[in-house]
């Protein structure tokens, strides 16, 4: 098992708003929804899973937007994490078929809300991790990173 734990993570956007996942744990934060990758799941089937079963939505999973590590060791807040490192994978996804976000039925422990927050009050809430000004930047520049699959590549034959 590896030392790194990989996140997969929907960033959705519309109408210059961002969906996130809120959580009341000693006081109201949000976090983009997302989660680990499954035994035997692509990453991308791990961000359309862990979408839908925070909030409900079905989306089309786009490029990887951004990349955020978290080691323990060296942090920029004070987080519980129980010493795991985390790489978050966040990909650019948006919603299938008037797919309409929402508590799922039986939410995460302390998940007590499903939002749309507008860009400009991001600055406003507490979002973990504090990346308001990375997806602000993505959302002016949308420069995003290809993940390639291995799957899709051409057939290679070796002799």
């Amino acid at each position: 098992m590896s030392h790194v734990r990989i996140r997969c993570t929907g960033l959705i956007i519309e109408n210059n708003s961002v969906l996130l996942v809120e959580y009341d744990d000693n006081g109201i934060h949000y976090n983009l929804p997302g989660g680990g990758l499954e035994p035997g799941e692509t990453i991308m089937e791990g961000v359309a899973r862990e979408v839908f079963e925070e909030t409900t939505a079905d989306v089309e999973v786009g490029p990887l937007a951004l990349i955020y590590e978290f080691p323990p060791h060296k942090q920029s807040g004070d987080y519980d994490v129980n010493g795991k490192h985390g790489l978050h994978l966040i990909f650019d996804c948006t919603l299938k078929n008037h797919s309409v976000p929402k508590l799922p039925e039986y939410p995460d422990l302390n998940q007590t809300a499903v939002k749309w927050i507008p860009v400009e009050e991001l600055g406003s809430i507490l979002l973990i991790p504090n990346i308001q000004q990375q997806i602000k930047n993505y959302i002016d520049n949308r420069r995003n990173i290809e993940l390639i699959e291995d799957y899709r590549l051409e057939k290679l034959y070796l002799k």
